[in-house]
């Protein structure tokens, strides 16, 4: 019964798009999500802490690089 009680608020939020671009988006992504074989990353919770404490570690040690070390390293991303 839950799932069909999503499936609902879903639709009512379909209904509320007035844009004929964002149903096109939203069209899009569904059929993106609903082919996937298998769902986007999903890491356990001890592997998210591992990941954290990694990205700390670099923080401290210094290995990381601003915004502006990067733009200059990567000039096409802006």
């Amino acid at each position: 019964m839950e799932l069909e009680c999503k499936k609902n608020e879903l639709r009512e939020m379909i209904d509320m798009i007035e844009s004929e671009e964002t149903v096109d988006r939203v069209g899009k992504y569904l059929k993106r999500m609903l082919t996937r074989e298998q769902p986007p990353c999903q890491y356990t919770i001890e592997e998210l802490k591992e990941r954290l404490e990694e990205a700390e570690e670099d923080f401290r040690m210094g290995r990381y690089y601003t915004s502006d070390e990067l733009r200059k390293r990567h000039p096409l991303c802006k």
